[in-house]
């Protein structure tokens, strides 16, 4: 074991200078991390230095050798699920490992936080994951990375990962919807686990560089390329025409995904001919990097288009929100407002819609002129009426006018009609924090739990603080915990709920509760 992990780690390394030109710092921060020396562990590597292709080409070949491989080799402890892949990596193991490849993307990637654009992609997502009817012992998970390359992929355990880039190319949310579909494809036909089962016809050096390769690639194509050549060798093309029968698969679920969503399974062939006409203007930057790791060639795209004819066309979804959700995330990450502004102005004269007026009014309303952003916010209410993404800009304007009353019955009308939507609750939030109206913030909180089961995790965080404040550390130590939880930081989580049992009273119900959640804690700690 130890000699193949050094081996791989040896030709992946050597792949990584050949292929990929990187700073000498960093690629003997990836030697260090992969050849697993006493210097590495010792060494002080600050954080943004070292760049998301780094982190995850380095975390994946451990996470691969040192969490998967070990379970294949341990088949006879494996549950029988039936499933031939299961034999050699169970959905439990597969959860697993994706909770520890998505504690390393939160670290180290640069993800899109804006809680709006996280409830669209996660509302999108979610609907295209029931549309696949396999769901009940599956749970997705979707986010955005500030990443204008277009690309998007799937990890194990239903993590999938959407580049802004890849958003703002699309010109329908259904075609968006297509690109998504296909990777929730890719998770429910568990291709991660059907990828690293090759172990059984390949030797164990080339299945564990097949999974490094397709895991890396998804991610960064420039590294899951260098990983494909460090071990496949003569078995090259057979894992490359494995990987094309997965997009094959992916393309057909997807379709069907699509068409149970009551989106137009066409938008699977329209986002390839996207693709195909970016991957043309990108002569300079060469392929996409969407195309690398995801090949699309002409036979699956005409197969895409007959299977797709097959089905009973549908209407155009509306396009208000995913227009929107384009100018939010092409405001929130610009780095030229003036230009954008320019370009919003040129838009809205020509074709005035949801996207280009929400975007001058959101732009308007950020730089304080309030006067501007209610001006675009009366046109967007034409467009769109009652739109409660408008409505908390709206609110927004009136806390920055001073209305502060004002606002906040705005905001507690659209909680009310949206009691789920965590962005209204976010702002509401603010604002009652402005007013010192702490006690209140609580009530808020509360209501929202009590309104949601998949609550947002930044609620729990919200609560320990707005708790802590008022007194109540056992309280404040339970939130904590909860927050942490939902992010898999369950040894975090562990530590906060034994800190809440050192402020409540012994064989109390709160001590009953605390102890009750610990120990549910500890049965997801590793070993357990």
């Amino acid at each position: 074991m130890a000699a193949i992990w050094h081996e791989l780690s040896r030709l992946v390394l050597l792949h990584c200078k050949q292929r990929i030109h990187r700073p000498n710092d960093e690629l003997h921060y990836i030697e260090l991390m992969l050849l697993g020396t006493s210097k590495f562990r010792t060494m002080r590597f600050e954080k943004r230095r070292s760049s998301a292709l780094v982190s995850l080409l380095a975390v994946t070949l451990f996470l691969v050798i040192s969490t998967v491989w070990p379970s294949a080799n341990a088949q006879q402890n494996l549950p029988n699920m039936g499933e031939p892949a299961d034999s050699a990596l169970s959905p439990i193991e597969e959860k697993l490992l994706g909770a520890q490849f998505m504690r390393q993307i939160r670290a180290t990637m640069p993800l899109i936080r804006d809680v709006q654009v996280e409830e669209y992609i996660q509302s999108l997502g979610a609907q295209l994951a029931m549309a696949s009817g396999k769901t009940a012992n599956q749970a997705f998970s979707f986010f955005v990375i500030n990443d204008e390359q277009i690309n998007a992929f799937a990890i194990p355990g239903g993590y999938v990962g959407i580049n802004m880039g890849l958003i703002q190319a699309m010109q329908l949310e259904e075609q968006l919807a297509g690109v998504i579909a296909h990777e929730v494809a890719h998770v429910t036909q568990r291709h991660h686990a059907r990828a690293f089962a090759l172990g059984n016809s390949y030797s164990m050096r080339t299945a564990a560089t097949i999974l490094a390769a397709i895991l890396i690639g998804q991610a960064s194509a420039e590294a899951g390329q260098a990983a494909l050549a460090a071990g496949l060798a003569a078995n090259q093309q057979s894992a490359i025409n494995f990987t094309r029968s997965n997009e094959i698969e992916a393309d057909r679920i997807g379709i069907e995904i699509l068409a149970n969503a009551q989106y137009d399974p066409k938008a699977m062939a329209q986002s390839f001919a996207i693709l195909r006409r970016k991957n043309s203007l990108n002569t300079s930057a060469g392929q996409l990097q969407y195309l690398r790791t995801h090949p699309l060639d002409n036979n699956r795209i005409a197969e895409a288009t007959d299977r797709a004819n097959s089905k009973k066309p549908v209407k155009l979804a509306p396009q208000n929100d995913f227009q929107m959700i384009k100018a939010r995330l092409a405001v929130i990450t610009s780095d030229s407002r003036s230009q954008l502004l320019s370009n919003f102005k040129a838009q809205h004269k020509t074709n005035p819609n949801a996207g280009n007026t929400y975007g001058l009014a959101l732009i308007h309303e950020q730089a304080n002129r309030t006067d501007l952003a209610s001006f675009y916010l009366d046109k967007l209410e034409k467009l769109t009426p009652a739109h409660p993404m408008a409505k908390i800009i709206r609110a927004d304007t009136l806390a920055r006018q001073g209305k502060l009353d004002a606002s906040q019955d705005l905001l507690e009308l659209l909680m009310a009609a949206y009691p789920g939507r965590y962005s209204i609750v976010e702002r509401l939030l603010d604002l009652q924090t402005r007013q010192s109206k702490i006690t209140q913030a609580v009530e808020t909180v509360n209501n929202y739990f009590r309104a949601t089961n998949t609550p947002n995790p930044r609620a729990w965080r919200q609560l320990a603080n707005f708790q802590q404040r008022l007194g109540d550390q056992a309280a404040s130590h339970e939130s904590l915990a909860y927050y942490f939880a939902a992010f898999n930081e369950v040894g975090r989580a562990e530590s906060q709920l034994k800190l809440a049992l050192g402020y409540v009273t012994p064989a109390s119900q709160d001590e009953l509760r605390l102890q009750a959640s610990l120990k549910a804690i500890q049965g997801q700690l590793p070993g357990q």
